[in-house]
């Protein structure tokens, strides 16, 4: 089972999704949908990062605001516009803040016509308009809606939908047609309109989609083919693999089709998607961003070197742990800080470190409910900061057998194919799981693993323990566990 890692909000900040290109620019996606009513609708989609806000510092937490006036206008002047104050959720942590970005979607319904949407951000002291001409379609023709990238996604749990929410998940769109030169898979939701009318209602239809080159023709190893019953609305929540050519730097296409039967193409929709190109320059050709200046308070900037321990070698990990907590000197800490990055990444430290700098948020949001907000000390934050996120994560929280447990599976990581690693709740608090076994090198190993996941005392005697270790598990024991970690889904 593939897991979305947590949305923080309607208004979201994004702390780190495999898609993002990372650019820290204000980008602006306008996508046009309908409703099964005939209602035509946009959806402005915004990403604001927070240099393009007003920081506010007051009782002790960051907050980040900015206003917003979104205009739709005709051929007979405005039509409709909405105008609103952006507040980021409060943040303790500057750094926290000021790398932060604020996705918003505004929603605006409009009749068929051709207009032209301006989006404006007025902060107190600056203001920055982009405009964008579209136009939304007349007739019930076959159609293909605009395609959003997903960049992250969890399944509603709101009972008022959201301009976020589509086909019973909430989505956050990635703003922008280009992606991480680091993903390796790409989500994508549409939605195809009247095709029963072509083929008949609940009839089976072909559809096809994937990444094409500049010119159009389909990747056959980034391609899929789906047959679908017809629908007056038929949402689409699809996923693609990708690579280091595909997509390609120079260009290429997100492609729908849609065939009849008789493999008469009934509609066809292209998305140009691009991938960044990964840094080259030295450094020497580039000024190092001084980020470890941005700490004023040495208290958290040690906690933040604590945060780094996941990735550290084992001497850094003791120039942590010893050295630098006693130290009462800022700057040592901030030049260690920036060395371990100019060591680990020559090339761009200051972009690795951002990078980083946002996974630890991640995983404080996510596991940080264990270890009073730092995730980086749980052993699943541990995990996930050292290897990265899992291809698939198995979940099985509420059963009698066995403690709660999750197994976390690696395709590729650190030069290793096919790792995994089994948590548990020995004290079944979800939030504190520990590491009960892996196969990953220099990580916990236990040949008695699935009799204590099983034993609710967590106990075993002496003797099933030594038998345990002379007579390995069969990968194809009933054991439900057993068989869920050996044939990851």
């Amino acid at each position: 089972m593939l897991r979305a890692f947590p949305l923080i909000a309607l208004s979201l900040i994004i702390q780190l999704q495999s898609l993002h290109s990372q650019t820290n620019e204000f980008n602006v996606n306008i996508l046009k949908y309908q409703l099964a009513d005939g209602t035509r609708y946009i959806d402005v989609c915004m990403e604001v990062p927070a240099t393009y806000m007003d920081m506010q510092f007051v009782d002790s937490v960051w907050t980040s605001r900015v206003e917003i006036t979104v205009i739709a206008e005709g051929t007979e002047g405005i039509v409709a516009f909405n105008k609103l104050i952006l507040t980021s959720p409060s943040i303790s942590d500057s750094t926290e803040a000021f790398v932060s970005t604020n996705i918003h979607i505004e929603r605006l319904v409009l009749d068929a016509g051709v207009y032209t949407i301006s989006t404006n951000l007025k902060t107190l002291d600056s203001e920055i308009t982009q405009s964008e001409d579209i136009t939304i379609s007349l007739g019930d023709n076959p159609r293909v809606s605009d395609i959003m990238i997903v960049e992250a996604f969890k399944p509603s749990e709101e009972v008022i939908i959201s301009s976020f929410t589509r086909s019973g998940y909430e989505m956050m769109p990635l703003v922008d047609t280009r992606i991480s030169p680091f993903a390796y898979q790409l989500r994508f939701y549409a939605e195809l309109y009247n095709i029963d009318q072509v083929v008949g209602l609940d009839s089976l239809f072909l559809m096809t989609f994937g990444f094409t080159n500049s010119s159009g023709v389909l990747s056959p190893h980034h391609t899929r083919h789906k047959r679908v019953s017809a629908k007056p609305i038929i949402p689409v929540f699809e996923i693609l693999p990708v690579d280091e050519l595909v997509p390609s730097a120079d260009g290429g296409f997100l492609k729908i089709e849609v065939r009849s039967k008789t493999g008469e193409v009934i509609v066809e929709h292209l998305y140009p998607v691009a991938r960044l190109e990964e840094e080259t320059e030295t450094l020497n050709d580039i000024p190092l961003l001084d980020f470890a200046s941005r700490w004023t308070d040495i208290d958290k900037l040690y906690r933040h070197l604590e945060d780094h321990l996941p990735i550290a070698s084992s001497s850094q990990q003791v120039t942590i742990l010893n050295t630098l907590k006693a130290s009462t000197d800022i700057a040592q800490l901030q030049g260690f800080l920036e060395q371990f990055w100019v060591k680990k990444s020559p090339t761009r430290p200051d972009v690795s470190w951002l990078n980083y700098a946002r996974e630890v948020l991640v995983v404080d949001s996510v596991f940080g409910g264990c270890r009073s907000g730092h995730g980086a000390d749980t052993d699943q934050g541990y995990v996930y900061l050292k290897y990265g996120r899992p291809n698939t994560i198995v979940e099985k929280h509420h059963g009698t057998d066995y403690y709660p447990y999750e197994i976390w599976h690696y395709h590729h990581t650190m030069g290793y194919t096919n790792r995994r690693f089994l948590f548990f709740a020995p004290h079944v608090v979800l939030e504190c799981m520990e590491i009960l076994q892996s196969d990953m090198p220099g990580e916990i190993h236990n040949e008695d693993w699935i009799e204590m996941l099983k034993s609710r005392e967590n106990r075993l005697s002496v003797t099933t323990s030594q038998l345990n270790r002379l007579n390995p598990h069969d990968t194809n024991s009933r054991e439900e566990p057993e068989d869920l970690y050996y044939n990851p889904r």
